[in-house]
């Protein structure tokens, strides 16, 4: 991303920094502006916000079924966390990790307790 950024600054400073470059500018400019006046341009574009709106009411359903969708699913998750239905979590260990001896538990599997006893003194 910072080498994206480096580029995009040098390309930014030679356009607007040197005397070629702001012919490149300025012939990027023209450039812009004469396709943009294009008649098969214009034509495209009037084309496109015609396709937009016959298609805006089944994009508008679509995204009202998902999110209807979406706040069902979201309610019956929060109604079984609020009614106790959720699984909870396995407690961990809540004493000193080092002084417990059953395997699984916080460090005793690397070293921090063995079976013949706790890894730290009390």
């Amino acid at each position: 991303m910072r080498i994206f950024t480096f580029l995009a600054g040098a390309a930014a400073g030679y356009i607007f920094g040197t005397r070629s470059g702001r012919e490149s500018y300025d012939k990027m400019k023209v450039s812009a502006r004469d396709l943009w006046e294009d008649p098969r341009t214009q034509e495209k574009l009037s084309g496109l916000g015609e396709t937009l709106k016959q298609k805006a009411p089944e994009v508008s359903a679509a995204v009202g079924a998902a999110a209807t969708s979406v706040a069902h699913k979201v309610k019956e998750t929060a109604g079984s966390v609020t009614h106790g239905n959720a699984e909870s979590p396995a407690q961990d260990h809540v004493s000193d990790p080092a002084l417990a001896t059953d395997p699984g538990h916080d460090w005793s599997d690397e070293g921090g307790a063995t079976p013949s006893g706790p890894a730290a003194a009390r």
